[in-house]
């Protein structure tokens, strides 16, 4: 029997797959049914660099716990191709992988140029939202109320910040903007722009976005959409609006803060979304970069407090792209995110991209595993969301027995049933120090909790010879010793979590000792 335990990982598991035993394959696949062994989650972006099967299986097998799909980039018929591996390759390994398709948002860009050119500090250049041949006077930048939007003193960065723009005047009439460049730089073809006014009356939800999740509600049906350049609740609105129009209710939306104006509506954003994504690419242009780290932190917090998965995102190991082994600095950055309390870490060129796409997520797995060891004890006071749901305190208490056990150097365990993974969401966010394993007989879920810190799950279908919450909870105590989740030759207790026969109005937590059970 495969034994499972927080510490058996990617060592481990090369290990299985070098064994000539006739049951190693079987305790390979056993073991990947959860990806990572950590407590932290990995979503890779894949690509070109990642998308054929032999590919996606081997970041499986080195810890991918979530495959992101860019929108932004590539066909339909791509994306539904690499859609429909994943889904297959997630069938192999119990159905753990879950999917993000990531929509562009209101990406602005500046229009086509005669030829690249560079600009140095202190010239004056035009900027106008039609359409023109760009030259090192004038520029488009595809923005329609740009004119209207800024004013003198507001800032526009081009291409990553390499180029900053500031607006000393306005010809409304040419319908140009009248702009000094501060910092020097090349302006070419179709790069991003970034505008930190708050003021910018950008659709969150495009022409392009619509058909996007259109597409994605009616033929894909991930278990994730993430909304790009969300500025308030009402803009996570929009995009559920969207998808329900499509006829999709289910598909959980996850906010990426992009925009101060975002941090301005950071609480609303995160109560009416159901996860959040810190992608510190743009955010890191729109403020000071040393202001990143300190918003990363406060977000991760509310996140958290309000049982929100939450992704850091972007230039993790940004460095891996070209090389096989990250800066010290890439290191420290995702060593730092687990410790804040992320609940998944994010690649995006490294595994769409890159030349070392497995060694990414490899490298990613192993900075986890050091860094899982170093996240402080969450303090339940601190972290309960005020909404006074019977949930939080019921996993209030389960903390506390896990905490104890702890103290008093015995070993146990936490099975969570869950239909639709609330009461493990809830759960995880007060980091409890016992391994967590979640059983739902909802595939949906199961995939869904691949984002959830330190939450293993598995499907299970409801035993209909279980008459009351007790049976199943003997009935799930049973399947996890299948799985190697339990063993009584080293767990001594193990707390049963599930809503009772009233649901929501009432939950059902019972503590079993596994010696005098004699399963």
């Amino acid at each position: 029997m495969l034994h499972f335990n927080r510490h058996f990982g990617s060592r481990a598991l090369k290990q299985l797959q070098r064994s000539s035993s006739v049951a190693a394959p079987c305790l390979v696949r056993a073991f990947a049914a959860q990806p990572t062994a950590w407590n932290t989650k990995i979503v890779c972006t894949i690509g070109p660099a990642s998308s054929d099967e032999d590919t996606l299986e081997k970041l499986i097998l080195a810890g991918m716990d979530v495959c992101r799909l860019n929108f932004s980039h590539g066909k339909y018929d791509v994306h539904q191709e690499t859609f429909d591996k994943i889904r297959r390759l997630g069938q192999k390994y119990g159905h753990q992988i879950g999917i993000l398709c990531d929509i562009q948002g209101p990406k602005i860009r500046t229009g086509k140029m005669t030829e690249a050119f560079e600009v140095k500090k202190g010239d004056a250049i035009r900027v106008t939202p039609d359409e023109v041949m760009g030259t090192p006077e004038l520029i488009q930048i595809s923005y329609e109320t740009l004119v209207q939007d800024l004013d003198a003193g507001d800032i526009i960065f081009i291409n990553d910040g390499t180029v900053k723009l500031e607006v000393v005047g306005k010809d409304v009439a040419k319908k140009e903007l009248l702009c000094e460049v501060k910092t020097a730089g090349k302006i070419s073809d179709n790069k991003g722009c970034n505008m930190p006014s708050g003021r910018l009356s950008v659709n969150v939800v495009t022409e392009k976005d619509a058909h996007d999740l259109e597409y994605i509600a009616k033929h894909m049906d991930p278990e994730f959409v993430a909304a790009s350049f969300v500025g308030s609740g009402d803009d996570v609105r929009k995009v559920r609006a969207e998808l329900s129009k499509a006829g999709n209710d289910k598909i959980k939306i996850i906010a990426k803060l992009e925009r101060p104006v975002a941090l301005e509506n950071l609480e609303e954003i995160v109560e009416e979304s159901d996860s959040i994504m810190i992608a510190r690419g743009d955010l890191g242009v729109e403020i000071d970069a040393w202001d990143v780290p300190a918003w990363q932190k406060k977000a991760i917090f509310l996140a958290n407090k309000n049982s929100k998965p939450v992704i850091v995102a972007t230039q993790m190991l940004e460095s891996m792209i070209d090389n096989a082994r990250p800066t010290r600095a890439e290191a420290s950055d995702v060593f730092n995110a687990v410790v804040d309390g992320a609940d998944a870490v994010m690649l995006s060129g490294e595994t769409s991209v890159g030349k070392y796409p497995v060694t990414a997520v490899r490298t990613m797995d192993e900075i986890v595993r050091v860094a899982q060891d170093h996240v402080p004890k969450h303090d339940p006071e601190q972290f309960h969301s005020g909404k006074d749901a019977i949930a939080e305190d019921v996993c209030k208490a389960v903390h506390s027995f896990a905490e104890r056990f702890k103290n008093s150097m015995k070993t146990g365990k936490v099975i969570i049933l869950t239909t639709s993974g609330f009461a493990a969401r809830q759960l995880a966010k007060y980091r409890p120090s016992l391994p967590m394993l979640a059983f739902s007989e909802e595939l949906r879920t199961v995939r869904e909790l691949a984002l959830c810190w330190g939450v293993k799950a598995h499907y299970l279908p409801i035993d209909e010879n279980s008459n009351n919450v007790e049976d199943r909870a003997i009935s799930a105590i049973k399947e996890a010793r299948e799985l190697g989740f339990l063993s009584i030759d080293t767990d001594e207790r193990v707390a049963v979590l599930m809503p009772a026969t009233h649901g929501s109005a009432a939950y059902w937590c019972s503590v079993f000792d596994l010696e005098k059970l004699r399963l």
